[in-house]
C-alpha cells in the first residue's frame, strides 16, 4: 500500500473527512484492490451485508430533444424520422405492464422536448397518481424540470410544487454528467448549467421532494472534475440531505457523437465507484447501475463499495440506444442470485429505502476470517497452498483478499508489466459426436441436418485467412466422430502444417482417447504419429472437472478423469508442451474443484508439461444440462485461488470469450497474465448463445487500460517479434 492510500486509511479508519487531495490520490492509485478493499469497509460499516433493490419500471416518454449533446444517442431533433413521444394513454399501458409484474416505483425521464406544455407532464402525473395511488413516482430529472420552467415562464420552484402536489415523490438525478460548465459547454451547449443543476435539486430538497444524485464518467472529463463533482454533491448534501443515494453512469460511446472513444475500462468503473463511497461519506447508498455497467462488472462493484443493485427496470432506452449490452431487464431472482454468490443479503426496498423483504441465503462464507488471512500469509511466504486452504478460500466472502494475494503471485511470476496473447483461429473440424454431453450446445449426432465435416476448400479458406491477418496458430478441434479414420486426421494436420506453415494445437485427450478406441492403438502411438504428422501441440479442453462422479453425469460419453490425465501425461513425456483447463459453474463442489486443481498440479510436479491454465465457466444456454451461468465474483474468485494453488503452472489465461471485456480486465487483477487469443473464429461457446467479440486492437486496448502493456506471443508463451 502506498503512502497516500495508508493516510486515507488512517482518516477513514478515525471518520475523518477526505479532502479534494485525497479525491486525487484515490484516482491515481494504483493499487485498484487496496482501493476497493478501503472502500469496501466502509459500505460494510455503514450496511452490513445488504444490498438492496426495488422493482421498478424504467419509461422513456420521447426522444424529441433540442439539447442534442454530443454523448447522447437517444435524443433526436424534432424533425427526425426517428423520433416519438409517447402519449399518456401509452404511458398508462406501460406503466400497467409494469405493475403487473410487480412494480412499485415508475422511473419517468425523457427529454427536452421542444413543444410540450407544462400541463401536459401535470396531467400525466396525475393520472398515473390516479391509477396507481400506491405506486412511487419518481420524475423528470433537473434539466427537465428547468425546461419546463424556462418555456412555461414559471419559478421551478413553483414547477416542483405543482408536480408534487400532482404525485411525483421524487427525482431521479439524470443530467448532472460532469458539474463542470466549462466541459458542458462543449459537450452540452443547451442544457442546464452546473449550478443550475444544483439549485434545482436545492429546490425539490426544501420542498421536500428527494432526489437521486448521478455522474457522468468516462468521456472527456479529467479526474480533477470527477472529484470536484463529486464534492459539489457532497456539499449539497451537507445543505439538505436530499440525496438517497449516487448513481455514477458509465458513458456508452456507442452513436454517439464521441464515438471514437474507447469503452469505460472495468478497473475506471470500479476506481469511480470505490472512490464515490470513501468521498461521500453523507450518502448512505451507492449503486451499481446495471444497466450500463453490465450485470457482471455491477455485481463485482459489490466488492468496491456499492451496496444498491437498482432494480428490475423492465424497459431502459437512453443506455441502450447508445449500445448498452446489458440485457433490458432483470428478474427479482436475477437480482437475489447477485447478491447471494456475492455472499450479501438481498434487500427489496421502497424508494425511500424502507426494507420491504429481506431474501435469505447467503453464499457460504469462509469459516473464519483469521483462518482466511493466516492461508494467505502462508501462500506470500511460500509455502504450498493445501487442499483444505484452498477450500477454505473458495469458501471465502473477501474477493479482493484472494485477488491482492493471487496478483502478488502473479508479479513475482511475471514482474513485467507485460499481458501476453496469441493471435490464432480455433477451427471446429467437425461437429458430429457420439459422445452427446449434456453440457454442450455444439454437438449434432450424425444424422442431424446440420451436422457437418469441414472439406478441404473451406478448411483452405479458413487457413488462408488466418495467414493474411496475422495467425501464427491454429486451435483444432471437433467431436468424436464415429467413423473418421486416425490417417483423416494425420492428413489434415499433415496439410496445416506443411502449406501453411501454421503452429497446431491441437485435438484435446478426449479426441485422442476416441482415436485410439478406433484404431486399437495405445493412447502413446496414437500422439507419436499425429506429432510426426505435424501435431505440435495439445489443447486441454475436455477436462471440465476432473472428478468422475462428475463426468459420469455431464459427460458420460467421454473420457475418464484418469484417461484425461493419461493423455496429458504420454504428451509430456514425448516432448508435446499442452495446456489444462476446467469448466466449472455446473454441478461440481467446490470440493471437486480442489480435487481438478490437485490433479493438475501433481502431473505438473511430475512432468513440467503444462504450459499455461485456462478456467472458463458454464454456459447454459441450448444445452441438455442447463441452469444459470455463475457470475462474476465465482469466475474471478475461481482464477484466485487456481492462480495460488497451481504454484507451478506459469501462467494463467483470463476468458473473454465467456466473461466478456469487462471481467476479462478484471482477471488481470486477479492472478491472469494472458488473455487468450484473438478467436479469429469460435463456434463451441457461440453455439451456448455467448458471442463476445474482440479484435487484435480490442484485446490490445484492454490490457493498457489497466497500465500494462499488451505482448503477442507464441504457443509455448514467448513473446514475438512483431515489429
Amino acid at each position: 500500500m502506498d503512502d497516500n492510500l495508508r493516510a486515507i486509511e488512517e482518516k477513514v479508519r478515525a471518520g475523518e473527512r477526505l479532502t479534494r487531495s485525497d479525491g486525487l490520490a484515490l484516482f491515481r492509485c494504483e493499487d485498484l484492490l487496496a482501493v476497493g478493499a478501503l472502500a469496501d469497509a466502509v459500505r460494510r460499516r455503514r450496511n452490513g451485508d445488504r444490498v438492496y433493490f426495488v422493482r421498478n419500471q424504467h419509461i422513456n416518454y420521447s426522444n424529441v430533444c433540442r439539447a442534442l449533446c454530443r454523448f447522447c444517442a437517444y435524443g433526436v431533433g424534432p424533425d427526425d424520422p426517428r423520433g416519438y413521444t409517447l402519449s399518456h394513454e401509452e404511458i398508462l399501458a406501460r406503466a400497467r405492464a409494469g405493475v403487473r409484474q410487480g412494480a412499485r416505483e415508475l422511473h419517468i425521464v425523457g427529454s427536452l422536448h421542444p413543444t410540450l406544455p407544462f400541463d401536459w407532464y401535470v396531467e400525466l402525473i396525475e393520472r398515473l397518481r390516479l391509477t396507481f395511488p400506491w405506486v412511487h413516482l419518481k420524475a423528470f430529472t433537473a434539466v427537465e424540470l428547468d425546461e419546463m420552467a424556462r418555456r412555461s415562464g414559471l419559478p421551478v420552484r413553483t414547477v416542483i410544487g405543482r408536480l408534487k402536489a400532482a404525485g411525483v415523490n421524487s427525482l431521479p438525478g439524470g443530467g448532472a454528467e460532469i458539474l463542470a460548465d466549462r466541459l458542458r459547454a462543449d459537450l452540452c451547449p443547451n442544457k442546464t448549467t452546473a449550478d443550475r443543476w444544483l439549485a434545482v435539486m436545492r429546490e425539490a430538497h426544501e420542498l421536500g421532494v428527494p432526489s437521486v444524485a448521478t455522474m457522468l464518467y468516462g468521456h472527456v472529463e479529467t479526474i480533477e472534475q470527477r472529484v470536484d463533482h463529486l464534492l459539489a454533491l457532497r456539499a449539497l448534501q451537507d445543505e439538505t440531505g436530499g440525496f438517497l443515494c449516487f448513481v455514477p453512469l458509465a458513458f456508452q460511446p456507442a452513436q454517439t457523437a464521441l464515438a471514437d472513444l474507447p469503452p469505460v475500462a472495468a478497473a475506471e468503473s470500479l476506481r469511480t465507484i470505490a472512490a464515490a463511497r470513501l468521498l461521500l461519506d453523507n450518502f448512505a447508498h451507492i449503486k451499481a447501475y446495471w444497466v450500463m455497467l453490465g450485470v457482471k462488472l455491477a455485481q463485482t462493484a459489490l466488492a468496491f463499495g456499492a451496496d444498491d443493485l437498482h432494480g428490475t427496470v423492465v424497459e431502459e432506452r437512453i443506455a441502450h440506444d447508445a449500445g448498452a449490452s446489458s440485457p433490458p431487464a432483470l428478474s427479482v431472482g436475477d437480482l437475489v442470485r447477485l447478491a447471494k454468490e456475492a455472499g450479501r443479503l438481498a434487500v427489496e426496498h421502497d424508494s425511500h429505502y424502507r426494507e420491504l423483504r429481506s431474501y435469505g441465503g447467503r453464499a457460504a462464507r469462509a469459516r473464519g476470517n483469521g483462518a482466511v488471512e493466516a492461508i494467505l500469509q502462508d501462500v506470500e511466504c511460500g509455502r504450498r497452498l493445501t487442499d483444505d486452504g484452498a477450500l477454505r478460500l473458495f469458501e471465502s466472502g473477501d474477493l479482493l483478499a484472494l485477488g491482492r494475494a493471487a496478483d502478488g503471485v502473479r508479479a513475482q511470476l511475471h514482474p513485467e508489466p507485460c499481458v501476453t496473447y496469441v493471435v490464432d483461429r480455433n477451427i471446429n473440424y467437425t461437429n458430429i459426436c457420439v459422445s452427446g454431453c449434456r453440457f454442450c450446445a455444439f454437438y449434432r449426432y450424425a444424422d442431424a441436418p446440420d451436422a457437418y465435416v469441414l472439406d478441404e476448400a473451406a478448411l483452405a479458406a479458413k487457413l488462408r485467412e488466418t495467414r493474411a491477418l496475422g495467425g501464427t496458430q491454429i486451435l483444432l478441434q471437433g467431436g468424436l466422430h464415429p467413423t473418421l479414420p486416425l490417417e483423416w486426421y494425420e492428413a489434415l494436420v499433415r496439410r496445416i502444417h506443411e502449406e501453411f506453415g501454421l503452429h497446431v494445437h491441437g485435438f484435446s485427450p478426449p479426441e485422442i482417447v476416441h482415436l485410439a478406441r478406433l484404431a486399437d492403438l495405445p493412447v502413446a502411438t496414437v500422439i507419436a504419429r499425429l506429432h510426426a504428422a505435424g501435431l505440435d501441440s495439445i489443447p486441454g479442453g475436455g477436462a471440465e472437472i476432473l472428478a468422475d462422479r462428475v463426468r459420469a453425469e455431464i459427460g458420460p460419453g467421454k473420457c475418464t478423469a484418469d484417461e484425461w490425465i493419461e493423455v496429458m501425461h504420454a504428451a509430456h513425456d514425448l516432448g508435446l508442451r499442452t495446456t489444462a483447463t476446467m469448466m466449472f459453474g455446473h454441478i461440481e463442489t467446490l470440493a471437486e474443484r480442489v480435487e481438478h486443481l490437485r490433479r493438475l498440479r501433481d502431473l505438473q510436479d511430475r512432468t513440467g508439461g503444462f504450459t499455461a491454465f485456462i478456467p472458463w465457466t458454464f454456459q447454459p444456454r441450448h444445452t441438455a444440462l442447463g441452469g444459470r451461468a455463475v457470475g462474476a465474483f465465482d469466475y474471478l474468485r475461481t482464477l484466485a485461488v487456481a492462480r495460488l494453488y497451481l504454484d507451478n503452472i506459469a501462467n494463467l489465461q483470463a476468458s473473454w470469450v465467456t466473461q466478456g471485456r469487462e471481467i476479462c480486465q478484471m482477471a488481470l487483477f486477479f492472478g491472469a497474465n494472458d488473455v487468450g487469443s484473438t478467436m479469429l473464429e469460435e463456434n463451441v461457446v457461440r453455439a451456448a448463445g455467448i458471442e463476445f467479440r474482440l479484435t487484435r486492437q480490442d484485446l490490445e486496448l484492454m490490457v493498457r487500460q489497466v497500465g500494462r502493456e499488451p505482448r503477442q506471443r507464441d504457443c509455448y508463451y514467448r513473446p514475438m517479434n512483431t515489429s
